[in-house]
């Protein structure tokens, strides 16, 4: 930024006057101008303005010998003139720059006028209105003047044919020779077309010899006019019918000045000297305000360095705080560093337990394989064992079918002995005593063995008590403890299952809240988006309030406004007529007018008919109302004046707009009350309030929504929301204020989102310890069931110790059998001692034997089954050893696949702590390269120390008002703002001494132009006025600015001459004819145009005219003459040079008077 100027530094004004930079017209005469400048700069611009002003002085010395020169000038000029005229030279035409042909279509009164030229001299005659002029107007305008500087007309359309819609010009130029213009694109001949219609439209078309177009573009035809050095505006160039009028009758010295000096140019090279003046006085302005500017920045470089040299001071406990920053940054490196050494220490250490399960997996396969073939081999015992078992299950089955078969017969005995006869019966009664008290005796020997071997079995077991000494009993204890382990382990395994359901529902809840919390955050981030769209549009459209509208809006109002059919003008859009004074309410009141504010207002049918059908055509429908505008009063109806109300809020500045939303959307009775309680206790807290349909306020979670608070039926309470609204506000309000409130919701909005992102994070925090929460319950799960299974093998191996104690001991054992066996054969006996009859003690000695050899057939199958029992006991107890190694099989195959997800995860976290080590390394690479940590320094110890010295740091900083950085900055800025000025002001400097230079070189040259021209002029003047033996003198006085003819007739006269206003109109004719020829020699366009110049002449004077005008042209060789006259040239000696083009007559319509009736 610029420095601002010093209060007290001078205006332009003092500046100007104290330095005198002004340019002062010595007696009238701009080649005089001077500049005069103060010395009060160092010694160089001393110097140098010293030189300007001795350059000026000598300018204007010289200036002032300009009479004095005067003669001698003349007297050069002339000897120049005489040898140019007894020169031989040959008028050969131009190769190029020079007019071919002229065309007009539907051009001033002409359908079609073509006209070609000759190269070098060319007469146009014709009557009136045969187009002679129109040719000199259709050259002007074709090659890109101006309708005015030809004085026909003040715009195109003039110039169009009556009846007609557009006009076409053609103008051909000749392209030959080394010289031509891009001969390689346009050829040999350049055509110029222009084009321009009554609507006002022109264009130009620049097409080559062949009828190609190659540009469109005027600034190319300019460049194509510069390049040939065409001057048609030039008013001395092409005079038309009314410039040679003026020049030739009624032009005063003045303006033949004004003509001489135009048509020459210098007055143009004078106007560029006097901006080059107005420029040099600016530049000068500049620089005394540049050096007070210079000062300011000194002063501030100079402060700014003072600031930074004091605040150097405190160097050392900024290079402390450099030293701790890096410290903590590097600690902080170390830190996860550390972080991750645990985590590859936790790696091997996981590599050791997947080996350490593998080799328990080798060795539990092992006992299972060896579990497996043990378990094999006791089933192939038990085969065996039961194929010898057979064979006495059949002999003992052949003994027990003739037992039962002799029993059968025993009872068929007993049977029969009740169907004898009483005589029978006395007869076989003595045998029977005798039987009977056989039975009784085997009675009473069963009865005394089954006592006998009663005692013995608990003699038995005394003495196996007694050997064991209680080691059964132990035994049985043990059994009865591992089976009350087995019952616990049972019962916390069943405990713990049943726990599963609840983690597993825990699990699906913190899924689905994690689940449920996507929607939430993807919503909240388009409610960002949207709050982000509608700040950039509030910025946007900051002072561009019609862009909330339909976008052919301008359109639509513009017709609106050009349309004189509407009875009354149609009101609208209402939006454009309403003010917001409190922008807090813009988005809940634009939602709430809704599409109303988009409408137009109208009073009548017949308007919303025309609007209607307006729009339609536009293509910008929009609701129509109609109302009236009618006064309304709604003092009567509103509520409290405590409340605002919507109509309070709002500026209107239409009172039918007013009027239609008091009816259509009752805004003077709908209040607004920003907080949610205080509304709701408002509205439905006593009394219904007075004057109140509904209430407006904002809601109180959702940022940017509202609340609508009304009565439903007019008595039920009912609330709803109001979303924001998403596009642009179509009310005017402050628009600074409703950017503030939008970058506030924006930032609430931002804050809300953050805060769902972390609540998502905690879920998903929460989804991975419950995933944790069910692995651990599932290992947990294995362990108990594992270790139910090992107490029940214990039990099972304690009943089977106790049971291989009770086997080894057969004795015991044989007196259980037998006690068995006794208290059968009780039963047998008991039942025969009823029954007997003489032929019952032949059964019962069959029986007796058979029960003998049965007895036999069961110890060896009760020896074969408990063989058997004791088998099958022990394949039990190995099948249960092989399902326990199968367990522990399975448990060391999963504990290698844990160890190898746990593996797996630490791998995972320690990349993941890779990355963050690399990303911390990376961080803090950027802010320094590594250095050590002090011993004992942690990043919580040295963030404490930065904090402190930071405090230091920015207490001082506070004290001298700024950072050390921002200081620098500022220095640096300052000084380079000053090294940036001072160059700036020393090149300003040297420029404008360089253009003072160059100005008063200039203004020398233009000085010696203007003195050879006027010398020139003056010179060809009197010889030309020789021609018809005149005398007079030019006479030109630059510092009048003034032009005279002085012409004397009778050369044998004496005396200067007489002015021509003395002269007779010929006389007068040929005299400017002569002016004009002597500023043509001066002038360097290869085209001179002169429109009626003998309109004032008589014969004699327009013949001598005439032959002196084609001797001019051809002393100017190559120079392309049109020269128009209504007369005709039959006594001028036409020469192969001059061609004379006469134009044909009008075409008026004339037809015959009908005198003859």
């Amino acid at each position: 930024m610029a420095p601002s100027k010093r209060a007290d530094a001078p205006t332009n004004g003092e500046t100007q006057a104290r330095k005198k930079a002004r340019f002062s017209d010595r007696d009238g005469d701009p080649a005089a101008r001077t500049i005069y400048t103060d010395r009060d700069n160092d010694s160089d611009a001393n110097n140098a303005n010293q030189n300007g002003d001795d350059e000026v002085a000598d300018y204007t010395q010289r200036n002032l010998e300009d009479s004095e020169d005067e003669d001698m000038d003349t007297q050069r000029a002339s000897q120049l003139i005489q040898q140019r005229r007894h020169l031989t030279m040959d008028n050969m035409p131009a190769d190029n720059g020079v007019i071919e042909s002229v065309t007009c279509i539907n051009f001033m009164c002409h359908n079609k006028l073509h006209v070609a030229f000759g190269p070098l001299i060319n007469f146009i005659i014709g009557h009136n209105g045969s187009g002679k002029s129109a040719v000199l107007t259709a050259l002007t305008l074709c090659l890109g003047g101006k309708a005015t500087a030809t004085n026909r007309g003040q715009s195109l359309k003039s110039f169009i044919k009556g009846g007609e819609e557009s006009a076409t010009l053609i103008v051909q130029l000749k392209n030959q020779g080394q010289s031509g213009y891009q001969q390689e694109t346009y050829g040999e001949s350049i055509i110029v077309e222009r084009h321009f219609s009554r609507a006002g439209a022109s264009h130009f078309k620049m097409k080559s010899a062949s009828g190609r177009v190659i540009s469109t573009k005027k600034a190319d035809l300019e460049e194509i006019c510069d390049y040939f050095a065409l001057q048609l505006d030039n008013p001395m160039n092409a005079l038309t019918q009314d410039m040679a009028r003026q020049f030739l009758s009624n032009s005063t010295p003045a303006d033949k000045y004004k003509f001489f000096m135009k048509g020459v140019q210098l007055e143009q090279l004078d106007q560029d000297y006097q901006l080059l003046e107005e420029f040099i006085d600016q530049t000068e302005s500049k620089l005394v305000t540049r050096e007070e500017d210079l000062k300011v920045l000194e002063e501030q470089a100079s402060k700014a360095a003072a600031r930074l040299a004091l605040s150097d001071r405190q160097d050392t406990l900024r290079n402390k705080i450099r030293s701790y920053v890096r410290q903590m940054a590097w600690a902080q490196v170390e830190e996860q560093e550390k972080i991750l050494h645990n985590m590859d220490n936790h790696l091997r250490e996981a590599d050791g337990r997947i080996e350490e399960a593998e080799r328990k997996a080798e060795t539990v396969e092992q006992t299972f394989n060896d579990a497996t073939q043990a378990s094999e081999d006791a089933h192939r015992a038990i085969e065996d064992i039961r194929e010898g078992l057979a064979p006495l299950e059949e002999g003992r089955a052949g003994v027990r079918e003739r037992f039962d078969r002799n029993k059968g017969e025993l009872l068929s005995v007993q049977v029969s002995k009740d169907a004898l006869t009483g005589k029978q019966l006395t007869n076989n009664m003595a045998r029977g005593k005798s039987q009977h008290r056989s039975i009784r005796q085997l009675l009473t020997a069963v009865h005394s063995r089954i006592e006998k071997t009663n005692q013995d079995i608990v003699n038995e077991k005394r003495r196996l008590d007694d050997v064991n000494g209680g080691v059964h009993a132990r035994r049985a204890q043990e059994v009865a403890d591992a089976r009350e382990q087995a019952t616990e382990a049972k019962v916390e395994f069943d405990r713990h299952r049943e726990a599963y359901p609840a983690l597993e529902a825990e699990l699906r809840a913190a899924q689905k809240a994690s689940q449920d919390t996507f929607p939430k955050i993807q919503s909240k981030k388009n409610e960002i988006e949207r709050a982000e769209n509608s700040l950039r549009n509030f910025q946007r459209d900051q002072g561009q309030h019609m862009t909330a509208f339909h976008d052919r809006m301008p359109y639509l109002l513009r017709a609106i406004g050009e349309e004189p059919g509407f009875r009354e003008k149609p009101v609208g859009p209402v939006g454009n007529h309403i003010r917001l004074l409190k922008p807090e309410w813009s988005s809940i009141l634009e939602k709430a007018l809704g599409g109303t504010l988009s409408s137009f207002i109208v009073t009548s049918i017949q308007d919303q008919a025309l609007l209607s059908d307006m729009m339609k055509r536009i293509n910008c429908v929009c609701p129509i109302l109609i109302g009236n505008n009618q006064p309304i009063d709604t003092s009567q109806h509103e509520p409290d004046p405590r409340f605002d109300t919507a109509l309070r809020v709002l500026e209107i500045d239409n009172d039918i707009v007013k009027r239609q939303l008091i009816i259509n959307q009752a805004i003077e009775q709908t209040i607004l009350i920003r907080d949610w309680s205080e509304a709701t206790r408002v509205m439905y807290d006593g009394p219904k309030p007075r004057n109140v349909k509904q209430c407006f306020c904002l809601h109180n979670e959702r940022r940017g929504w509202g609340m609508r608070l009304g009565f439903a039926r007019g008595v039920e309470a009912s609330s709803a929301p109001m979303p924001p609204m998403t596009g642009r506000p179509r009310m005017r309000t402050d628009s600074e204020s409703q950017i503030r409130m939008q970058r506030d919701t924006l930032q609430y909005l931002e804050q809300e989102y953050r805060n769902m992102q972390a609540e998502a994070r905690e879920l998903d925090e929460r989804v991975r310890q419950c995933q944790l929460a069910l692995t651990r319950h599932e290992r947990l799960k294995s362990d108990l069931r594992l270790r139910v299974q090992r107490a029940e093998d214990l039990a099972e191996k304690r009943q089977d110790e106790l049971e291989r104690d009770t086997v080894q001991d057969g004795r015991l054992d044989a007196l259980i059998a037998g006690l068995k066996e006794a208290e059968e054969e009780k039963t047998l006996h008991e039942g025969s001692y009823q029954d007997a009859i003489i032929s019952k003690e032949k059964y019962n000695e069959i029986a007796k034997e058979l029960n003998v050899e049965m007895k036999k057939f069961d110890d060896e199958i009760k020896d074969l089954n408990a063989k058997i029992k004791k088998a099958e006991m022990k394949a039990s107890r190995l099948a249960q050893t092989r399902y326990t190694a199968l367990q522990e099989k399975n448990q060391a195959v999963q504990a290698i696949q844990d160890a190898k997800e746990d593996k797996q995860r630490e791998e995972d976290a320690r990349q993941k702590q890779a990355e963050t080590t690399a990303r911390f390394v990376s961080q803090a690479s950027q802010i320094a390269a590594r250095v050590p940590v002090d011993p004992g320094e942690t990043g919580k110890s040295l963030e404490k120390k930065l904090t402190k010295l930071s405090e230091d740091l920015e207490r001082f900083e506070r004290q001298i008002g700024a950072s050390r950085e921002t200081l620098a900055q500022e220095a640096a800025q300052t000084r380079s703002k000053s090294r940036t000025a001072k160059e700036q002001f020393r090149e300003l400097k040297a420029l404008a001494q360089a253009l003072k230079h160059a100005l008063v070189d200039r203004q020398e040259r233009w000085r010696q132009f203007r003195r050879f021209i006027s010398a020139r002029a003056r010179a060809q003047f009197m010889y030309l006025l020789s021609e018809r033996s005149f005398r007079g003198v030019l006479k030109t006085d630059h510092r009048l600015r003034v032009l005279d003819l002085h012409v004397e007739p009778d050369e044998t006269k004496s005396g200067r001459g007489r002015q021509t206003k003395t002269l007779s109109g010929g006389e007068k004719s040929f005299s400017t004819i002569c002016l004009l020829l002597s500023l043509w020699e001066a002038m360097g366009s290869p085209i001179r145009c002169l429109d009626e110049f003998d309109v004032f002449m008589d014969n004699v004077n327009r013949d001598v005219s005439l032959k002196m005008m084609i001797g001019a042209a051809r002393r100017s060789v190559g120079r392309q003459y049109v020269l128009i006259t209504p007369q005709s040239m039959g006594n001028v000696d036409v020469a192969g040079d001059v061609k004379i083009i006469k134009l044909s007559d009008p075409e008026r319509g004339q037809t015959a008077l009908p005198f003859a009736s």
